[in-house]
């Protein structure tokens, strides 16, 4: 996620807030850290669009350059882990699937689109029609 995808104008003030919150809880829980810094830890992470703790399957991304041939834009179908690192499954608007590495899609992607609530089936359609 870069700078001009605020958290809270994605997804509302209410779920910014329950998200950071809900990673804050983990960061108590896994790592025992105090709730203050937790809260700061949690705070910044959204703020800075760490790809690690904001990607999430449903979501629409799009490319930052575009390319002169492929689709430009990806959604998230799920997560894994490989032997390079930490990937997400993506289908692409052309209907292609390929399996991206999380800082491949911090490096060449921005967040266009967050999906409606958890649980929801990843789809093209978010919020709003987008």
């Amino acid at each position: 996620m870069r700078a001009n995808m605020r958290i809270d104008l994605a997804v509302g003030q209410a779920r910014a807030a329950e998200l950071v919150k809900r990673y804050r809880d983990r960061l108590m829980e896994h790592d025992r850290l105090p709730p203050d810094r937790a809260l700061a830890l949690a705070c910044q992470a959204y703020a800075d669009g760490y790809v690690y703790v904001t990607a999430a399957p449903g979501q629409v991304w799009e490319r930052t350059e575009k390319a002169g041939g492929g689709s430009d834009m990806l959604l998230i179908l799920s997560f894994d882990q490989s032997w390079q690192g930490r990937t997400a499954l993506c289908e692409f608007a052309d209907g292609e699937h390929d399996e991206l590495l999380l800082e491949e899609l911090r490096a060449h992607y921005t967040l266009r689109c967050w999906p409606a609530g958890d649980g929801a089936e990843p789809s093209w359609i978010g919020p709003g029609g987008h």
